[in-house]
Parts: C-alpha cells; sequence; structure tokens
C-alpha cells in the first residue's frame, strides 16, 4: 500500500483530524469563454472577471493511530507592529491610552471562574528606554515602562516577552518572531504565547490575549489595541484512536456538524438561549494539506514542508505563490491567515470498508470557501 500523504481536517474548536491521503485533485474552473463576433470571420470576444469555482477531491485511507496523538498547548500571538485594522500601532496618542490598559492571559484551568494573568503599562515620563522592570510599577511591582515619545513596536513586543518570560514562566513561554508591521515591512514585533500545560478543554471560553482598561478616566483617548491571532487555541489532548473510531467521529461530526454560537437551552424551552463551549463546536472549517518545497529550504536541505492555500482577496505578484507561503505546515490554522491553510468546508465524505480490512478507504470533497453562512 502506497504511503499517503498526512493531510488535517481543523475544526473551529482548534481540534485536528488526521486522514492519509493517498490521491489527491485541486480542481480550479475559470467563469470565461468566448463568443464569435458578426461580420468579423468570427473572430471571438470575451470577458474574465477574475470569478471562478474551486474544489478539492481527495481520496485517501483511515488507518489506526501508530502512537496515538500528544498533548499539545495553546498558542496565541500578539503583533504589536499594527492595529487590528492594519494602521500603526505606537503612535503616541495611543501609547498614552495604553497606560490605562493592562494585557490579560488566561492559564489552562478547569474552574469556572476566569484564571488570568495580567501585564501592566507605566509611564517612564519620557525619561527613560521602554523596557520590561521587575520594580517599575506602582508599589515597586514588575511592569513594562513605556517611553510614549519614542517607543517601537520590536521594544514594546521585546519587553512583553522579558516580562511573561521572567514573572509568568510557571505558565507561559513567550518569544520574539518576525512579523509584518503596518507598512507591510518584516521586523521583529510578534509576541508569541504557548501555554505550559498542555490540553484542549478549559472550563471558560477561551477570549485572551485581551487588553482591558483599568480605570475610567475623564477625556480618556480611545485605545486601539494591536493585533491578537490568533488567540489563545489549537491546544490538543493526548488521544491514540483505532481506525474505526476515527470513522465514526467523522461520520457523526459531517452528519451533524454544531458550529452557532446559540442555540436552545434544552428540547422544551425552545426559546431559551446560551453560549456553546468552544469544544463542543466541532463544525470542519478548513484543511492543511502539506507540500514539499524547495525555494524555501534553508541549511542545506533539499524540502521543507508547506501548505497549500488559496490566495483570494488582494493578493499580487509573489504573494500568491510558493515564494510568499513562509508558514511551515506545522503552523496553527487561522482563519484570518490564509496562508495557514485552507478555509472551507466538506460538502461530501464517503467512507467505506472492505471486510477484512484494517482500514477504511474515504473520499472526499472539500469546498474552498472564505466566508460561510450556517444555519
Amino acid at each position: 500500500m502506497a504511503a499517503g500523504i498526512p493531510i488535517r481536517l481543523v475544526q473551529e474548536n482548534h481540534n485536528t483530524i488526521e486522514l492519509d491521503a493517498t490521491s489527491m485533485t485541486l480542481s480550479t474552473s475559470r467563469k470565461v469563454g468566448g463568443s464569435a463576433l458578426p461580420l468579423t470571420g468570427s473572430r471571438r470576444i470575451g470577458m474574465d472577471l477574475n470569478v471562478n469555482k474551486a474544489m478539492i477531491n481527495i481520496q485517501g485511507i483511515i488507518a489506526d493511530d501508530r502512537e496515538g496523538t500528544l498533548a499539545t498547548a495553546h498558542t496565541a500571538s500578539i503583533n504589536f507592529g499594527r492595529k487590528i485594522e492594519g494602521q500603526q500601532f505606537t503612535m503616541a496618542s495611543n501609547l498614552e491610552a495604553l497606560l490605562n490598559q493592562e494585557l490579560r492571559l488566561q492559564t489552562l484551568s478547569t474552574a469556572t471562574s476566569n484564571q488570568e494573568k495580567t501585564i501592566t503599562f507605566t509611564n517612564t515620563a519620557s525619561a527613560g528606554a521602554t523596557a520590561y522592570s521587575s520594580n517599575g510599577g506602582a508599589g515597586s511591582t514588575p511592569t513594562v515602562l513605556v517611553n510614549t515619545s519614542d517607543a517601537t513596536s520590536v521594544q514594546l513586543a521585546t519587553a512583553v516577552v522579558n516580562y511573561i518570560n521572567n514573572q509568568l514562566s510557571s505558565d507561559f513561554t513567550a518569544t520574539l518572531v518576525e512579523g509584518t508591521n503596518y507598512e507591510s515591512k518584516s521586523i521583529n514585533c510578534v509576541v508569541n504565547i504557548v501555554m505550559v500545560a498542555k490540553g484542549s478543554v478549559t472550563a471558560m471560553r477561551r477570549t485572551t490575549p485581551k487588553f482591558k482598561q483599568i480605570e475610567n478616566p475623564v477625556n480618556a483617548v480611545i485605545f486601539e489595541p494591536p493585533r491578537v491571532s490568533p488567540r489563545f487555541g489549537g491546544g490538543t489532548d493526548s488521544v491514540k484512536k483505532s481506525a474505526g473510531d476515527k470513522a465514526m467521529d467523522l461520520y457523526g461530526i459531517i452528519n451533524n456538524s454544531t458550529r452557532r454560537t446559540f442555540r436552545s437551552a434544552n428540547p422544551i424551552d425552545l426559546y431559551g438561549t446560551r453560549r456553546l463551549p468552544d469544544h463542543v463546536k466541532d463544525y470542519i472549517i478548513g484543511i492543511q494539506i502539506p507540500y514539499n518545497s524547495s525555494i524555501k529550504a534553508t541549511g542545506g536541505e533539499q524540502y521543507v514542508a508547506r501548505n497549500f492555500f488559496m490566495p483570494t482577496g488582494f493578493y499580487y505578484g509573489k504573494e500568491k505563490t510558493s515564494e510568499g507561503n513562509d508558514h511551515p505546515a506545522s503552523v496553527t490554522f487561522d482563519p484570518s491567515e490564509e496562508t495557514t491553510g485552507i478555509q472551507g468546508s466538506v460538502q461530501k465524505f464517503d467512507i467505506t470498508y472492505d471486510a477484512g480490512e484494517s482500514v477504511y478507504n474515504f473520499n472526499m470533497i472539500f469546498a474552498p470557501i472564505d466566508n460561510l453562512i450556517i444555519g
């Protein structure tokens, strides 16, 4: 039996379902055609509005987990190089407003109340550099010192990394990585945060990292937070499943997927609503299909693994090719970052089984969709 390509179906609750693909077809049909013009010797004219229909057809096998899935930790990132809308974050007025904010990070906990750690920001009064301080806060507490006149995104990101690794190391680890700032330049302005505890389910919804206003001062400048994407997610529990377990999981999820934020509280109270916990939202929202890339290989390697992505929207030049694909195949899927995988939905999934075999076969049609309305 030929070795399959490991693909991952990604659920809204950040869990992944690993399958082995033995054949694959990436199909794109563009809406373009020609019509003959009269009195021209049948010269043809057409119109192309850059509209297409895409479909992914994959065949493969569902096999027993060989070693099982290791538990992984939730991760998150904060890009201090740009606001949510893409503008500059380190404007002087926004840095002033940052002083009245605290950065909150929740821990992996089964408690039914939020278990959060906080990071404060303190003004250096333009007399010092933007940096982590172990005793520069109110009452000689740890803080991130901010020079509101000249703080840079790299300085802020570095200070937050140092705060986490010095003060919150029992719950998180942080690293400074490259990201795209408001000028579309690649600089070290992103803080990657990983929970120390591994696992998927928390009693409370995962809503952090987030910035929270401390006080409500008169005539306060409105604070515009940096881009947080993703919030904590991607953590998984250690599990080992048989081929039958995985086939049953897929059959159940695809037949009755859960994504709606609200639903009836019980079968009798048709008007009662409740918010669903994150781990219940099992709708399949994306797929990660790896390929070997030589153009991104470094250090003498022949290949490195990257994921196929669909560059819909305003992509230009190399951004929509393999040269613009900087994420490793192991990257956590993020619907707001198109190069981490392909968004969409499973349109059709056939499972077949032959008596006496130890594996199940599947045929899947996956429809790439950027914005999906679900009833």
